[in-house]
């Protein structure tokens, strides 16, 4: 059976045609939701699994300390971006009556700020060189001063697509991102081009990207429209500025003061870690984050609906990431030494602390969609405040034990805070606390199985094994149960694959 085309009803305004991105409606949600939700999970899974290969090749191309160089200068590059837009792009995607006007005001503010940033990232690249003592580092960030330039161009066309669920067309710019930024990563790698192969990279996808958006969005900036919806808009960025690079702040800290203290060497495999989990973490939560935010906005009228839906897709990130990255924590030395090699063994305790945080990242990123797209940027910010002082104590506390004292502290914050998220999250909407944990409930029924069968197999089973063999056992362990988990828990539904399924 043919899948039929995202709607392209006719819409006019004065006799112009309006661009698809601007034809928005409810009349199909639950079938545009369920699209973009499996378009938007596919673009993630394949560039998971071009980032995948391409770490794998490029961790035996280059040494802890190539890494190293490219993740001290990257953690300023995400904390400044959080201004590249202003907060609009994330205005945008909650905003439900738009027009071409307002979108090209929005548009000439995030293209200025994205030069401007640039060029202030490029000026202040020498005194990141003299912050670390490595000279090294002023070059990969005076590179990657690019970055803020892509993002001006691109923010506002990506924003339009999110927003009218039209993810068939980035997901095409995913596919073309990921292949060219791969490839040109281990060919100067192979050239042995150290860590600029990395720094290729990171500037290669967003430049790919932005060229396939611009070419498939079928919108060009217009006249721009100054009025109240263009003023509102930048009053929500405030706020969406603000907690962005609070939250920044409190992801990237990490990276700046194991670099700063202990150098490249030791901050290499704690960067190595961080991105093994949050690889598989991410191709959770922010392909369905980027869908569910433009989706939940459009049910701020309906509070039952509201909770039905979340609460679906709570349960269905938290069942599907819960059980594999909490078994993770027990054979994180093979994960090491089969995707990087022996060489980072210093990584694998490191991985072992970061696996349960990963997994409760998966379920707590819903809580931020939730304020968010409910148009509560002030709490959200609030909430922020929050979690980047907890992230931030806990970074400081166990910087003098090292990347592993670091990872401590990560991982403690993350639990303190967990639960009081998601009360903080539902208040003023009709979701209670107690229907978060028994949306839960089924993940940690399934990760009380799953982590003690891991543990048994690499004990009792598999103790003698070499890495790889026990490594793949381990995984088809872990999908075996949570197959029969699956059948068990929701029987022929088998976790109902069409997430919001239900329609009052």
């Amino acid at each position: 059976m043919s899948v039929p085309k995202l709607r392209s009803l006719p819409a006019s305004k004065c006799g112009v045609q309006v661009p698809i991105p601007f034809q928005i409606s409810n009349q199909r949600l639950r079938y545009d939701a369920q699209r973009a939700s499996f378009l938007n999970l596919s673009a993630r899974g394949i560039d998971f699994l071009f980032q995948f290969v391409s770490m794998v090749i490029l961790a035996r191309l280059l040494t802890p300390a190539d890494f190293g160089v490219f993740a001290m200068a990257t953690p300023f590059v995400w904390i400044l971006m959080t201004f590249g837009d202003l907060g609009l792009a994330a205005a945008v995607l909650q905003q439900r009556d738009l027009n071409e006007g307002q979108a090209s005001a929005v548009f000439r503010i995030n293209l200025v700020a994205g030069i401007a940033f640039g060029g202030l990232f490029l000026l202040c690249a020498p005194l990141l060189g003299s912050f670390y003592g490595d000279p090294e580092v002023t070059q990969v960030a005076a590179a990657l001063s690019l970055m803020f330039v892509f993002s001006g161009f691109t923010a506002v066309q990506q924003a339009l697509l999110r927003r009218a669920l039209m993810f068939d067309t980035l997901l095409r710019a995913q596919i073309a991102a990921s292949l060219v930024s791969s490839v040109m990563a281990v060919t100067f790698a192979l050239k042995g081009a150290g860590y600029w192969a990395l720094t290729i990279r990171a500037l290669a996808d967003p430049f790919v990207y932005g060229i396939v958006v611009w070419t498939s969005t079928g919108w060009v900036p217009t006249r721009a429209e100054w009025d109240d919806t263009a003023r509102a808009l930048l009053r929500y960025g405030r706020y969406c500025i603000g907690s962005s690079l609070l939250f920044s702040i409190g992801r990237q800290a990490n990276n700046v003061l194991i670099g700063w203290r202990y150098g490249s060497t030791e901050l290499g495999p704690f960067a190595l870690a961080n991105r093994l989990l949050l690889l598989p973490a991410q191709q959770i939560s922010w392909p369905l984050g980027q869908v569910m935010v433009p989706t939940l906005s459009r049910l701020q009228g309906d509070p039952d609906r509201l909770k039905r839906w979340y609460l679906k897709l709570l349960r269905l990130v938290t069942f599907a990431s819960f059980p594999p990255l909490f078994s993770l924590a027990i054979c994180a030395d093979d994960v090491v030494h089969v995707i990087a090699g022996p060489q980072w063994g210093h990584a694998t305790n490191i991985l072992r602390l970061l696996a349960p945080v990963a997994a409760l990242q998966v379920g707590y990123a819903s809580t931020d969609w939730l304020m968010r797209s409910q148009g509560q940027a002030d709490r959200f910010f609030r909430w922020t405040v929050i979690d980047t002082t907890a992230s931030l104590l806990g970074c400081v506390l166990g910087l003098r034990w090292g990347a592993i004292g670091v990872a401590a502290g990560l991982a403690t914050a993350n639990l303190v805070l967990f639960l009081p998220g998601f009360a903080y999250a539902a208040k003023g909407t009709t979701i209670r606390l107690m229907d978060a944990l028994e949306a839960m409930l089924p993940c940690f029924l399934l990760m009380m199985m799953t982590v003690p069968a891991v543990w048994a197999l690499r004990h009792f089973i598999a103790q003698d094994w070499t890495p790889f063999p026990r490594l793949l056992l381990t995984g088809v362990t872990i999908a075996a149960i949570m197959a029969c988990g699956t059948v068990w828990m929701y029987g022929r539904s088998v976790l109902n694959l069409h997430l919001l399924r239900s329609e009052p």
